[in-house]
């Protein structure tokens, strides 16, 4: 299989999203075999007195051809890859994250010795409120993916909020 286009622009995105992981201070867990639908598992240690390693699972889609409007993306997306993040009954909590890169792949990054810059920009959503879709009705559903859900190092890490650890009454 020859290396570039599609297969390129995917290892980009994929990319995209360890840089910010590694500089929120959260591990990026790619899984050995993919079945689940997911990518990455995102996870930190938390602190003490908080929810102890907490962690995310994203699927991350990478998309040249960006079409929307002003305040959403409306992204293109198989059914069975949608139906793996949609719906409730997941351990984990699941993304979708959209890195939208330029067409030529020259312009994917630009280094210097005083910055890093990854072009253009990575956008996240929770399908856990959307119904699953019938796979034998339809291939393809729109993701509404909100503009403002800019994925940043902030961001990320408020996904990953660790909030108070429950405390067990005791007998």
């Amino acid at each position: 299989m020859a290396y570039g286009g599609s297969n390129l622009q995917g290892y980009f995105g994929e990319s995209f999203v360890r840089v910010l992981a590694s500089a929120a201070g959260r591990i990026a867990s790619k899984p050995d075999i993919d079945m689940m639908g997911v990518d990455f598992t995102l996870s930190y240690p938390g602190s003490r007195g908080t929810t102890r390693f907490p962690m995310i699972d994203v699927q991350v889609k990478s998309w040249s051809r960006a079409v929307g409007s002003v305040d959403v993306w409306h992204y293109p997306m198989k059914v069975a890859h949608f139906n793996n993040l949609a719906g409730g009954g997941y351990s984990v909590p699941r993304y979708l994250f959209l890195v939208v890169v330029p067409d030529d792949e020259a312009q994917y990054a630009e280094a210097d010795v005083d910055a890093l810059q990854l072009r253009h920009c990575g956008y996240y959503v929770s399908l856990a409120s959307r119904p699953q879709v019938d796979a034998g009705q339809q291939k393809q559903v729109t993701v509404p993916v909100p503009r403002q859900n800019v994925l940043t190092v902030q961001a990320l890490r408020g996904l990953m909020h660790a909030v108070p650890a429950q405390r067990a009454a005791m007998p």
